[in-house]
């Protein structure tokens, strides 16, 4: 199965920093400021969207991704982070919606501040994304068969225990690499300039 949210979750990421800039830009720019503060609210209300496409494919996903205790770790703040962001996003679109026709500048500043902070957040998190898959491998097939061969234990949210047994001493990425039945691979580079 291809998985879907490492192919979605960048555009909830951009959506909701983009209503965060179109906050700053309807403070800077008074005289356009009704226009970016639409343009805030539709970013806002898609990036929620698919924040909560990313929210439910990356659960999902969760369920068969080969991970050790690291990636654990990593991924349920990356999770808290998730939730927190699209908790505090609805509440600002509630917040929008409800008084955009009544707000004042020190409301709507307030709004753009959240929005501010919320984006360092959302920022940090999709760089828990990133580590876990580049620093860590999670996700990476040759990666997996060398996670899941480690030996780790460790309590998932919902009570369920993991508990992994290394099964042989040879799975090193080098090993992977090299082949199952250590077949060469060589590549010939007279075919190609470089």
């Amino acid at each position: 199965m291809i998985p879907i949210h490492p192919r979605i979750v960048h555009f909830p990421v951009a959506l909701l920093i983009t209503a965060a800039v179109f906050g700053i830009l309807a403070l800077v720019y008074s005289s356009k400021r009704r226009q970016f503060m639409e343009l805030l609210i539709w970013n806002l209300a898609i990036g929620i969207a698919g924040a909560i496409i990313a929210i439910i494919t990356g659960l999902k996903e969760e369920k068969n991704l080969a991970h050790n205790d690291a990636i654990h770790k990593i991924l349920e703040i990356h999770e808290l982070i998730g939730y927190v962001i699209s908790v505090i996003s609805l509440m600002l679109l509630i917040w929008m919606i409800l008084r955009k026709s009544k707000m004042r500048l020190p409301e709507f500043a307030s709004i753009v501040i959240i929005l501010v902070l919320s984006s360092g957040l959302l920022g940090y998190g999709a760089h828990l994304g990133g580590k876990m898959v580049y620093k860590e491998g999670a996700g990476v097939i040759p990666m997996e068969k060398v996670i899941s061969g480690e030996d780790h234990n460790h309590q998932h949210e919902d009570g369920t225990a993991d508990h992994h047994e290394k099964e042989s001493g040879n799975d090193s990425l080098e090993n992977l690499n090299s082949g199952e039945n250590n077949e060469s691979h060589e590549h010939d580079h007279s075919s190609h300039e470089h």
